[in-house]
């Protein structure tokens, strides 16, 4: 399956940081009962949080993906 062709609601795909494709977690944050994903790499500044469901956190990273992958089209 290409990744154009991927729904941020099919969780058999992994989740993956748009600036530098390392696998990212998605997870619910504690503090603020939101959820939030970001890349494991401290050098890599992606983070997204706030999101009031998995689903729409997965959403937002995959639409920052295409956005990523848009700047060098």
């Amino acid at each position: 399956m290409s990744r154009s062709n991927r729904d941020a609601s099919d969780v058999r795909w992994g989740w993956y940081c748009p600036r530098c494709d390392r696998k990212t977690r998605i997870r619910r944050d504690p503090s603020t009962e939101t959820f939030r994903w970001e890349c494991p790499d401290e050098t890599c500044p992606a983070v997204g949080f706030g999101f009031i469901s998995r689903r729409r956190a997965r959403i937002a990273l995959r639409e920052y993906r295409d956005r990523q992958e848009n700047v060098y089209r």
